[in-house]
């Protein structure tokens, strides 16, 4: 799985992640950065988007991320996800009540030099400033670790999170990937 955080403050939105690391039955590989870079309305602000849940979901994601460009909110970025989602027929869960559609994934978006997390059920929210998020299966240990070091500075929380969810779940691993994008 994985280990998705950012943080905002006044000046900066602090992201991170641990790397998508792959077995066989020999090597490692221990691959790349958890972010994807997309294009935005202009080259000053670009998209990024943190994916946690499902690859083949992240991979619809990423191959519609053309029409992210031409978006003038974060609401119609959802929109286009759940557009791109519907197109390839993925079957969403339901719960019980027959409600909200699950579709098995969290995201962290940086967006117009905002921060906000994408549901599994497509919600949106905004992150307030000095507030850590993270999702993925490393989450709660990244919560505990950032609350645990939040008198440290933001590059540092990101790291002693990251950090933490590496060690404690199995199902994060590989390098540290840290990164800011001026507000």
């Amino acid at each position: 799985m994985t280990a998705i955080v950012a943080y905002k403050d006044a000046e900066c939105i602090y992201y991170g992640s641990d790397s998508r690391v792959t077995f066989d039955s020999g090597p490692v590989y221990d691959t790349n950065n958890k972010w994807r870079v997309m294009s935005g309305r202009t080259a000053k602000t670009p998209i990024l988007v943190g994916c946690a849940g499902s690859a083949r979901l992240d991979n619809i994601i990423v191959s519609s991320a053309k029409n992210f460009e031409s978006a003038e909110s974060i609401f119609e970025i959802a929109d286009h996800i759940k557009k791109s989602i519907a197109i390839d027929g993925w079957k969403e869960e339901k719960d019980e009540g027959g409600e909200p559609p699950s579709y098995s994934i969290d995201l962290l978006v940086i967006f117009e030099k905002g921060l906000y997390r994408i549901s599994s059920d497509l919600s949106v929210t905004e992150i307030q400033d000095f507030q850590f998020v993270a999702v993925g299966s490393g989450e709660p240990y990244c919560l505990g670790a950032a609350y645990g070091s939040k008198s440290k500075k933001p590059k540092e929380i990101i790291k002693v999170a990251l950090s933490a969810a590496i060690k404690f779940d199995p199902n994060c691993g590989g390098r540290l990937f840290i990164g800011t994008i001026d507000r």
